[in-house]
This record gives structure tokens, sequence and C-alpha cells, in this order.
């Protein structure tokens, strides 16, 4: 069913980034990704409104979430206005961003295997929104958020960048990386045998259109790499993987620096900005396929310890057509908004 509306509900925003030009894996430096506008954004000219950045997970990109239609599912654009048109959520501004790569997305990391994600969405995106747009250009009337990648995302630039975001909201983010992504090097050591090799499973990934199904976790855990153990002189992917091709033991070296990266310890690292947020929310799915649960779990355990205020839920369902949760991130989000006025 195509749904029609009196209103645009949102701009496509065309953005030439100049921290992704010339980014290793030749991924365009020109974007382009959908603002979504209240209802009351054209009704009330002088209102200024926040502002939340939604990242999208391994393999999306931000028009994705904003535009697709799914038949018996009411597009998420429409639940939006819904939402704001009853109070039930605060008019707010919501930027589906681009970060997608050419292995599938880039863990909205800097990094010399892919670019700078980070400083794109940090300092670009939100300088060019805040210019072309009425928003209310303050730390504490910006969130981030995201699901699974674009979860991991929302708490890597909440950890790093605490005076751009204030609100950080994080659904089935990559966490607990010692449970959550062991069962794809598996997955990926058995394509990479098939294939000849990491270098010749990536050409071939690329070469054809019949794909197998484990190839999609070979090809997650090179983007990881790209992202956690980058190195530009390893042809082909630029990356270190975490373990043996041949007999698939963890290389401990290699493994060492992707649990840097693991918000579970990299959040003893960013104490003061954890501590200056005024929304962290964590939420995962009591049947989550990569058990981020219990990543959220492992996390929550240590921000206690640290003395981190956070709000955390579980509920019932999985990995995949969680996408209502994004109301309920939307809700804690207006929920603090409200409290700070």
């Amino acid at each position: 069913m195509h749904y029609t509306t009196e209103r645009m509900p949102w701009q496509t925003v065309v953005l030439q980034s100049t921290v992704l030009q010339g980014n290793p894996l030749g991924d365009p430096s020109l974007r382009q990704f959908p603002v979504y506008l209240p209802p009351t954004y054209n009704l009330e000219p002088e209102r200024r409104f926040p502002v939340v950045y939604y990242l999208a997970g391994y393999g999306g990109w931000g028009a994705m979430k904003l535009l697709e239609e799914k038949a018996f599912d009411t597009p998420l654009w429409m639940r939006l206005d819904r939402l704001m048109n009853s109070s039930e959520l605060e008019p707010m501004l919501l930027v589906f961003v681009d970060g997608f790569t050419r292995f599938g997305g880039a863990q909205y990391r800097n990094s010399i295997a892919t670019g700078r994600y980070a400083d794109y969405v940090a300092d670009e995106l939100v300088r060019a929104i805040d210019q072309q747009f009425r928003t209310q250009a303050v730390r504490d009337a910006r969130a981030i958020m995201g699901k699974s990648s674009g979860g991991y995302g929302a708490l890597h630039l909440a950890m790093t960048r605490p005076e751009i975001f204030g609100l950080c909201c994080a659904t089935a983010a990559d966490s607990h990386f010692g449970l959550s992504y062991m069962s794809d090097f598996g997955k990926a050591l058995q394509a990479f045998r098939a294939a000849g090799g990491p270098a010749a499973f990536v050409q071939g990934f690329f070469a054809g259109e019949k794909r197998h199904p484990h190839w999609m976790s070979a090809l997650m855990v090179i983007a990881m790499a790209q992202c956690y153990s980058p190195n530009l002189q390893v042809p082909v992917y630029f990356a270190d993987l975490p373990f043996d091709c041949n007999t698939g033991a963890l290389n401990e070296a290699v493994w060492q620096r992707w649990l840097a990266c693991d918000p579970v310890q990299a959040c003893a690292m960013h104490v003061d900005a954890l501590k200056s947020l005024k929304l962290l929310f964590l939420d995962a799915g009591r049947s989550d396929e990569w058990f981020l649960d219990f990543g959220h779990r492992r996390l929550a355990q240590e921000l206690g310890q640290l003395g981190i205020a956070f709000e955390i839920e579980e509920f019932d369902g999985g990995h995949m057509g969680i996408d209502h949760r994004i109301d309920q991130s939307l809700a804690r989000v207006t929920q603090r908004l409200r409290s700070l006025v």
C-alpha cells in the first residue's frame, strides 16, 4: 500500500563532505539523506527545535528507515506525525544519516581504512543541519541514537563528542565483543576457506550476485576489522583480522585492539563524558541473535561501577523487526527534554 500526504514531512539534504574525500575504500564523499520535519515546523516559523541524529545499522543507511514501506506496517514518518500531533513526542527534527561504505558500514568511527565517519557526523552533519534548519543548536537539545551498529555509533559519539551530543539512546548496540561477534568469526572462517582466503573472498563477493548466506557475516567481520584493527598495508581490505585463518585461533594482539573499542571497556576511558549526558538509554530484545541483551547487561554493570547514570530496558523480541523501539527511544528523549525546560 502506498501512502500519500498533503504535507512533505521531510527534506533531502545533500552534503559534500570534506573529511570523507579520498577515503581508502573509494566511497562517495557526496552524501544525501532525509531530514524529518515535525508537523509544527512550518506552522511556527519563529520556533526552534531539538534534533535527533539517527544512525542506521550495518548494511543500512538513513533513508531506509524513514522512507521504507512494508506490508501491514505504518511507515516511520507517519508514526512520527501521529505521535507529535498527539503531543506524545516533543516536536523535533530527525536526521537520518548516510554512513554506508562499500563493505557495509564504518561503525561511525574515524578509521584510516574507511574514513573519518565520526567527524563526518559530529562536525559536518551537525553544522550543516544547524545552518539549514531552525534548530536548538546546543548539545542538550541534540540526541544521537541508533540500533545495532547504529547503537554502537551512538555510544561511541556520546563518549567521544560530548560537546556535541547531550542525549544518547542505543538499541541492541554492538557490545561485549567476546560474546556477540564469535559466531560470525566461525562463519567468516568457513567463507574465507572456501574462497581461498579473505582477499579472494572479497574479490568474489563483489564480482558476483548470488551469495551464500554466510557471506554477509564474513563481509561484516572484515568491515568491523576495518574499524577496530585497520592496517593499510593489508591489500584489498586494509585490516588485520582478529584470528588465524587456518586454525581460527584468536590473534591476541589484534583481538586486544578490538576489545579496546568495545563499549564495555571503552566506557572507563570516557567517564566524564558519559556522566555529562542528560540521557543514556539502553534497550535490547531478550531473544537477540547476537546476544546483545547480555552485551547491554555487561555494559550496564560497568557503567554502574563507574557511577554513570543510565536507563536500561529489555523487551520481547530479537534483533530484527524491532523498528517500533525507535518510538520508545524518542519517548525517553521527549521526557528528558521536557524535564530540562
